[in-house]
């Protein structure tokens, strides 16, 4: 009977008025019985019902006989009506960003009932997912993303249905930008980190460009950031400012919970002709020290450190000496002299003969920019007890207004004189005399 049923629904709807126009058989409670089932059928079965009143008519039956046939019929494609219903299929569409608002471009979605998967698909570039054939009825949308807290919201279908959701990591990751000629905060500083584990072997992104990223947060007027809701797992961090060069640092690991980044150094934009050389260092030793030595504009050589910052003649300058871990210290070379310039880092906080091996477990970093950008990076070598407090790192030979780096990556012995120059300042540390060959 119901695959019968099912065949003849496919007559157009229009016949159910056509049909009852034409059933005018002088009879005013038939005529109305007449319309009452046939507005209470499915209109797609009213072609069925027609031919059995037709026969019924021929065959002579009565009135009380064709009105059981209208209800027998009216049950019938009730059922068929409901059966209908119920395999109605609609869209369902939705797009799904995180808590920066960016695009969440990888994911599983799924449609459970209980919890089954009656439907699954998977997210887009453009962050969207669609069921294009979805059976009326109440389901949990789940979204499972790398990196995110897994999303579920309960969603009635009934219809095509729209639902964008905003989906959250379970890091709260905060940290601090800092200028490199101001060691302080460098406010409207813009971090934009992008997953990097799955786009690259080497943990590269393919797509490091801004409108690339998957987080993308600004500093305050304090150079500090915060965000709840921060994926875990593998980035390329990229920090911009205006005026100043651009960072990229890659593997960096965010892992679940509260997790605070170590501060980042950006560096102002250098001018064309100059150098300038930015250290940084971990939590300890407590005070590292940049050495600058070489040539003057007098003939002599100059030696740049913290008591003496911007040497008479030199055209270089301390720009920040941090005394409180971390860094950074920053020194701009702002016009070249034919000569040797040599660069190194002294552990102020342990001057023994193995004060190096606090320079290297530090660890400590050494970069230096020019007007292009970042030009050499160095890391503190690997320390040999006995051999010194000091890390010769690379030396830098100028002739005719070009130059050329040598690398070093030594440890020395350098050796303060008997005798402390007291400046009677608060928090200004006491400047030793070096012997002139130590730097």
């Amino acid at each position: 009977m119901f695959s019968k049923c099912k065949l003849f629904c496919k007559v157009p709807n229009y016949l159910a008025s056509n049909v009852t126009v034409r059933l005018n058989l002088g009879d005013r409670f038939f005529q109305y019985s007449c319309r009452f089932f046939l507005q209470a059928l499915n209109t797609n079965a009213v072609f069925l019902l027609l031919l059995i009143i037709i026969n019924s008519l021929t065959n002579h039956y009565t009135m009380k006989n064709l009105l059981y046939l209208f209800v027998i019929v009216g049950l019938m494609f009730a059922g068929c009506s409901k059966d209908d219903e119920e395999a109605k299929a609609y869209s369902l569409t939705g797009q799904v960003k995180n808590v920066t608002e960016r695009l969440v471009k990888s994911g599983t979605v799924n449609l459970l009932s209980g919890t089954t998967a009656a439907y699954t698909t998977t997210l887009n570039a453009d962050g969207k997912y669609t069921f294009a054939s979805v059976k009326q009825g109440s389901y949990t949308l789940q979204i499972v993303a790398p990196g995110y807290e897994t999303y579920t919201e309960d969603v009635s279908v009934s219809g095509a249905v729209t639902k964008d959701a905003k989906i959250m990591g379970g890091t709260t990751m905060s940290g601090t930008i800092i200028n490199s000629q101001t060691g302080q905060g460098l406010a409207n500083a813009q971090l934009a980190f992008t997953f990097a584990g799955t786009k690259a072997s080497d943990a590269i992104a393919v797509d490091t460009t801004l409108a690339g990223a998957d987080f993308v947060i600004t500093t305050d007027e304090y150079g500090f950031y915060e965000l709840e809701g921060m994926a875990y797992g593998i980035f390329v961090v990229v920090i911009r400012a205006e005026n100043f060069t651009t960072r990229v640092m890659t593997n960096v690991v965010i892992t679940v919970g509260i997790f605070e980044m170590p501060e980042i150094t950006i560096v102002e934009n250098v001018p064309v002709g100059s150098l300038r050389v930015v250290l940084t260092w971990g939590a300890n030793p407590y005070d590292l020290d940049s050495h600058l030595t070489g040539p003057g504009s007098d003939g002599n050589r100059f030696h740049m450190y913290y008591s003496d910052q911007s040497p008479y003649g030199s055209d270089v300058n301390l720009d920040v000496d941090d005394t409180y871990s971390f860094g950074p210290e920053t020194t701009t070379i702002e016009q070249f002299h034919n000569g040797m310039y040599r660069y190194s880092i002294f552990n102020y906080s342990d001057q023994g003969s193995d004060g190096g091996n606090g320079i290297y477990t530090s660890p400590t970093h050494v970069e230096v920019y020019d007007h292009t950008g970042l030009i050499r990076s160095y890391t503190a070598p690997a320390f040999t007890p006995g051999t010194g407090n000091t890390w010769r790192v690379f030396e830098l030979n100028v002739s005719g207004g070009m130059y050329s780096i040598t690398d070093i990556n030594q440890y020395v012995y350098a050796s303060g004189s008997s005798y402390v120059e007291k400046s009677g300042m608060a928090g200004v540390k006491p400047s030793y005399s070096f012997r002139p060959n130590d730097f």
